[in-house]
């Protein structure tokens, strides 16, 4: 390596990057974020050779946008003050992925409620009853998968 050449970032250098992107606290900036890698991984890099990474770029994007909603959404909920104390931003983090979890198991059983709908249609147009319908599944042998015979239990 040249006398006045910075190190390359390795793979786990990347990873270590996003990992702290995505527990940031507090206001985001390249400068912000070079200084902080530079403690944690104990080299220094340039704004370029951060940005030149796809995944940090991205990582840190995703940062930026994260931080602009949770300061619009403090604003429309009429906090005073852009400075968040990172207890709230955290719980506001958490109560984001919770919405999103909630939106995305919705989704599921909206899907799942139309797959039972057509199972029912279905059940009924070949007059099965609610009792083969209920009927226990057949044991399994666990290695193979299949069927056991109709054996009596000893």
């Amino acid at each position: 390596m040249a006398p006045n050449s910075k190190p390359r970032l390795t793979d786990g250098d990347v990873q270590t990057i996003r990992a702290l992107l995505e527990v940031w606290e507090g206001p985001l900036t390249w400068e912000l974020l070079m200084g902080r890698v530079a403690l944690v991984l104990g080299r220094s890099y340039s704004r370029q050779a951060l940005d030149g990474h796809e995944a940090i770029k991205a990582a840190y994007q995703a940062r930026k946008r994260r931080n602009r909603a949770i300061r619009e959404s403090l604003r429309k909920g009429k906090v005073a003050t852009d400075e968040v104390p990172p207890e709230f931003a955290a719980a506001l983090r958490r109560a984001e992925a919770a919405e999103l979890r909630v939106q995305a198991l919705e989704q599921i059983i909206e899907r799942y409620r139309g797959k039972f709908v057509c199972w029912l249609y279905n059940a009924r147009n070949f007059g099965m009853t609610e009792e083969q319908l209920n009927a226990q599944l057949p044991r399994t042998d666990q290695v193979t998968g299949a069927l056991w015979s109709k054996r009596k239990k000893a």
